[in-house]
C-alpha cells in the first residue's frame, strides 16, 4: 500500500492532496502565531489596565522591544504543535544518509556557510540599498524601522537565535523536504524559496527572503544536515542586524566595490562547496 501511494506520486497524481501537504504546516503556525500573539496583546492591554501607570510607562517606553519579544515568544510557540512533523521529515531526509548527523559538522563546513551567509546577506542589502529598491517601498521601510527599534541586546537574541530556528522549522525542515520528496529538490529549493520570500510580506523583503531562502535550501539539499541552513539564517539574521547600528560599517561596505566584494566572495563559497561535492 505505501508503495502504491509514493508510486502515485511520482505520477503525479493527487495534487490537492500534495498542495495540502506543502501548505498545512505554514497554515497551521500562522494559525497558532497569531491565536498567542492574540493572546499576549490582551494580557498587555490588560496590565497596562490593572497593574497602574508604572507598567504602562514601561509598555510606551519600550513598546518595539515588547513588541518584537512577544513576536518571539508567539513564533517558538507556533512551532510547536509542527515538531512532530518536523521530526518526521528529519528522519526521512537522513534515512541511509551518512555523516548527516549535526554533531559530524566539521569546523571548516561550519565557517564556510557563516562566511557566505555574512557575505550573501549583506551584499544583498547593499546591492539593494544602492539600486534604490530597499528605499522604494514605504512597507519595507516601516518594517525595518520596527525590526531595528529593538533594544541592541535583545534584538541579537531574537534575530540570531529564535527567528532562525522557527523560520527554518517552517520553511527547511517541513515544507522545503516535503517539496523535495513530492517534487524533487529543484523545484523543491525554489518553490521553498519563492514561499519563504511572500511570508514576509513586502516587496523589498519578498525578494531578499526569496534569494536567501535558495541558499539556504542549496546548502540544506547539498549537506543534508539541519543545522546548516539554521546557521546560515542565524549568521546572516546577525550581519544584517549588526551592521544596521554601526553607520560605519555601512559606509564601507555599503558601496559599490563594497557590495562587489561581498557578493565575489558569496560565488566563491557557492564554487568552493560545488568543488568540495565534485571532488
Amino acid at each position: 500500500m505505501e508503495e502504491k501511494r509514493i508510486k502515485e506520486r511520482k505520477d503525479g497524481s493527487f495534487s490537492f492532496q500534495k498542495a495540502w501537504e506543502v501548505v498545512f504546516p505554514f497554515l497551521l503556525y500562522y494559525l497558532v502565531f497569531n491565536t498567542a500573539f492574540i493572546i499576549l496583546a490582551f494580557a498587555c492591554q490588560a496590565g497596562m489596565e490593572y497593574l497602574g501607570e508604572g507598567f504602562r510607562q514601561f509598555m510606551t517606553a519600550y513598546e518595539t522591544t515588547v513588541s518584537g519579544v512577544a513576536g518571539g515568544l508567539c513564533s517558538m510557540i507556533g512551532i510547536l504543535p509542527l515538531l512532530p512533523m518536523l521530526k518526521k521529515e528529519l528522519r526521512m531526509r537522513t534515512a541511509g544518509i551518512p555523516g548527516t548527523d549535526a554533531v559530524q559538522v566539521r569546523i571548516i563546513e561550519l565557517t564556510k556557510t557563516v562566511i557566505f551567509a555574512v557575505a550573501i546577506s549583506l551584499g544583498m542589502n547593499a546591492f539593494l540599498a544602492l539600486t534604490g529598491f530597499a528605499a522604494s517601498s514605504q512597507t519595507y521601510q516601516e518594517v525595518a524601522e520596527h525590526q531595528y527599534g529593538v533594544v541592541f541586546s535583545i534584538g541579537l537574541f531574537l534575530y540570531g537565535l529564535v527567528s532562525p530556528l522557527a523560520e527554518e522549522v517552517v520553511f527547511r525542515g517541513i515544507i522545503y523536504n516535503r517539496l523535495r520528496r513530492l517534487f524533487g529538490p529543484v523545484i523543491g529549493i525554489v518553490a521553498s524559496a519563492l514561499f519563504f520570500g511572500a511570508f514576509h510580506g513586502n516587496l523589498v523583503q519578498g525578494v531578499y527572503g526569496a534569494v536567501m531562502g535558495i541558499f539556504m535550501a542549496y546548502l540544506y539539499e547539498r549537506s543534508g544536515k539541519f543545522f546548516i541552513p539554521v546557521l546560515f539564517h542565524a549568521a546572516a539574521n546577525l550581519a544584517v542586524y549588526t551592521a544596521a547600528h554601526l553607520q560605519t560599517v555601512q559606509a564601507a561596505l555599503f558601496t559599490p566595490w563594497g557590495c562587489a566584494v561581498l557578493l565575489a566572495v558569496a560565488v566563491v563559497c557557492v564554487f568552493l562547496e560545488e568543488k568540495r561535492k565534485d571532488n
